[in-house]
């Protein structure tokens, strides 16, 4: 209850209208759906917080999305990704949040933030231990291979390579670098979240077995 009382005071802040609701059929009744998570929401929220950070040089921690589209599109592959996104993230803002120049009375966005990524993370499908190999794939894979062009991997590729992305940054946290490129890239970040990883609405569905 609380939850959903939250979610609707950040709708009521932001002036973002609800979806309409779509609905299934359980056992004869009609009941409808609710987004999981309105990812305008978390649009706006991050432009306030990044709105006055400088674009960072260099590499990208997260793929460009042409490259991040074949992740996507698999299941399992984008939740897994998603999740160690997330944690980055998430870790992030925790480090920053006494750096918000935007802090009031009224609401911390930093704060906000961090709960959003509570939410997100509740959105993720749930993949149990379908995790761990690809975790493990991106752990011993190595560079000293010749390097394969982003668009010519495959999802698989390109999912080791993000998280290989991921780690390299969460072991830095403390490198400001680091934190302003996050910060950065947190105004895209809810393009990240769409996908057949993330879930739509509040309705839990089965999965089916495998990585794919």
């Amino acid at each position: 209850m609380a939850s959903a009382l939250h979610y609707c005071f950040l709708i009521l802040i932001f002036g973002i209208p609800m979806h309409e609701c779509t609905a299934v059929l359980l056992n004869g009744n009609c009941v409808p759906l609710e987004p999981c998570f309105d990812l305008n929401v978390m649009a706006n929220m991050a432009e306030r917080v990044s709105k006055d950070v400088i674009a960072a040089d260099g590499e990208k921690i997260l793929l460009k999305h042409s490259s991040f589209d074949k992740i996507r599109k698999k299941k399992n592959l984008h939740s897994c990704v998603l999740q160690k996104i997330i944690n980055l993230f998430q870790n992030v803002l925790e480090k920053t949040k006494k750096n918000d120049v935007h802090n009031s009375k009224e609401l911390n966005h930093h704060l906000e933030l961090i709960h959003i990524m509570d939410q997100l993370r509740h959105c993720v499908y749930k993949t149990k231990n379908r995790c761990t190999k690809l975790y493990k794939m991106s752990d011993i894979t190595t560079t000293s291979s010749p390097m394969i062009s982003e668009k010519n991997m495959t999802p698989n590729q390109l999912a080791v390579l993000q998280l290989q992305k991921l780690k390299s940054a969460s072991k830095r946290l403390n490198d400001v670098h680091i934190q302003e490129s996050v910060m950065d890239e947190l105004k895209t970040l809810h393009f990240y979240m769409e996908g057949k990883g993330f879930r739509k609405n509040t309705q839990m569905t089965e999965e089916k077995h495998g990585v794919s």
